[in-house]
């Protein structure tokens, strides 16, 4: 399987990644090594203060090309895989995404991926692999730290697809809006997001993606050296304290 590309362009001060191998945006190697490049330039980009990522077509992701799941084809299947997802788990920006229509096997994997995930009441959410005779990588690595040990056992060991409705339940959709309203309402969120200053939303989501799973004394401790030694040398820190008092906006030199 063949064609199909990413999008990706930026626009106040957030990358939009979009896929666009319509109608049912299967994750080729191809494709998804250009998301992966299109995050590293996200991640280079010192100006931005979130992720956006969408796809165009029918489904945000029908999953990964059967066809490069053979074994001749898995190590260079495996390779982009793993560049892409290791790109996501070490973003230090928040990722914003939306989903109408199936986010299955590598899609779903994609979706797990999400800070913000904005669904449709047809998106439709699956991990069905074990029922051609493979697993998902990452849902054995992090469906379990999204909804808890025993659903991710469950959805990855029956392969049954579940309602937008039933994400929200397990916490992994954060709000379920109709397809006329899903941009609207992802633009929200990133509007929101654009309040922060990007060097300081680097280091607050920095945190919170290398201090998760860590002991709490532990935790804190970092995250309290990261606030003096490096959060403190910020002067967007004086900015912001700065514009509580003067009753304004910041005007953040993100520095």
């Amino acid at each position: 399987m063949s064609g199909g590309r990413v999008d990706y362009r930026v626009q106040g001060a957030v990358g939009y990644l979009t896929l666009d191998a319509p109608p049912h945006n299967i994750l080729t190697g191809a494709l998804m090594t250009q998301c992966a490049e299109a995050l590293d330039r996200a991640a280079a980009d010192r100006t931005l203060v979130a992720v956006a990522v969408g796809a165009n077509g029918t489904a945000f992701s029908a999953g990964a090309d059967v066809g490069e799941h053979r074994p001749e084809n898995a190590p260079a299947m495996i390779a982009a895989f793993s560049a892409l997802f290791d790109r996501l788990g070490s973003l230090d920006l928040p990722i914003v995404m939306a989903v109408d229509g199936a986010a299955l096997g590598a899609g779903f994997e994609l979706a797990l991926m999400a800070d913000v995930l904005i669904a449709t009441p047809r998106a439709r959410f699956g991990q069905p692999e074990i029922r051609l005779g493979f697993f998902a990588p990452v849902g054995v690595a992090w469906l379990a730290q999204r909804v808890g040990l025993g659903r991710a056992v469950e959805l990855t060991s029956t392969g049954r697809t579940c309602s937008a409705a039933e994400m929200e339940a397990m916490g992994l959709v954060s709000a379920i809006v109709e397809p006329d309203g899903l941009a609207a309402r992802v633009e929200a969120v990133l509007d929101d997001c654009r309040r922060a200053s990007p060097a300081v939303m680097r280091l607050n989501v920095g945190c919170l993606r290398r201090l998760q799973g860590r002991p709490f004394a532990e935790a804190h401790r970092e995250a309290e050296r990261v606030f003096l030694d490096e959060l403190m040398r910020l002067d967007d820190v004086r900015e912001g304290i700065a514009s509580f008092y003067d009753k304004r906006r910041p005007a953040w030199g993100n520095r």
